[in-house]
């Protein structure tokens, strides 16, 4: 493969020998225009530079062949050069390879670190969750326990008012029977003892002690006197609230 340098160089030697071959050419023309320019202002420094690079190229042709093994040299020692950077080279990619791990562990633990947080936020909504299902649980028991208290008032309110008809059926119950038991005793007060005495001995004891405590005591103590004695002590007990002790 052809370099540059080669290409330079071919070119050069291609120049040398066209030079050679047509050097009184380049003679007479530079002749020409020497005389030519005689007549106008010399230019001496232009002079100068032309002479020392004139002779310069001619230093060049001739050594051409060392200029150009030199190149080659110095061409050598570049593509050594480079080829050792190379070879030293793949130990930075080892280093940044080193990097891009760092960073995934890095990237690893900031995409875990967003794991925990969205792991706690679900952890409390969950929590939130069950504290909202209880508080509507409690919500409604709180209305349920408020039916049934009201339920149980209104059924004590029927009772209170069960309980006040019984009551008043009751106190018209004793009233009535409080004027029965009153024609009772102005019946048999005015009864001769001897007829209430029978009567007393065939009726309830309790109705006849209720009525020998409503009647006079002159008229009670007649009729008591005429019952059988056996009789007559149980009355006379139950009347004075005694009671006959239980046989053992």
């Amino acid at each position: 493969m052809k370099t540059g340098y080669d290409q330079f160089f071919k070119k050069a030697k291609q120049t040398s020998k066209a030079n050679k071959n047509a050097p009184n050419n380049n003679k007479s023309s530079f002749v020409k225009a020497y005389k030519k320019d005689k007549k106008s202002s010399f230019p001496t420094g232009a002079l100068f530079i032309f002479v020392f690079m004139a002779a310069a190229g001619l230093l060049a042709i001739d050594n051409l062949d060392q200029i150009e093994a030199q190149f080659k040299k110095i061409e050598i020692e570049i593509g050594m050069s480079t080829a050792t950077a190379e070879e030293k080279a793949p130990a930075k990619p080892a280093e940044a390879a080193a990097a891009p791990v760092a960073s995934i562990d890095n990237k690893s633990i900031a995409v875990e670190k967003p794991a925990d947080d969205s792991d706690y936020l679900f952890k409390l909504a969950d929590r939130k969750k069950q504290l909202d299902q209880k508080e509507e649980d409690l919500n409604k028991l709180s209305a349920e326990i408020a039916k049934q208290k009201e339920e149980i008032e209104e059924k004590l309110k029927k009772l209170e008012d069960t309980r006040q008809k019984i009551s008043a059926a009751l106190e018209e119950k004793i009233k009535a029977d409080d004027g029965k038991v009153e024609t009772l005793v102005q019946m048999y007060s005015n009864m001769k003892p001897q007829q209430a005495a029978k009567v007393f001995e065939t009726l309830d004891e309790d109705l006849v002690i209720d009525i020998l405590g409503r009647m006079k005591k002159k008229s009670a103590a007649d009729i008591l006197n005429l019952i059988k004695p056996e009789k007559a002590q149980v009355f006379a007990e139950r009347f004075a609230g005694y009671r006959v002790p239980a046989s053992k």
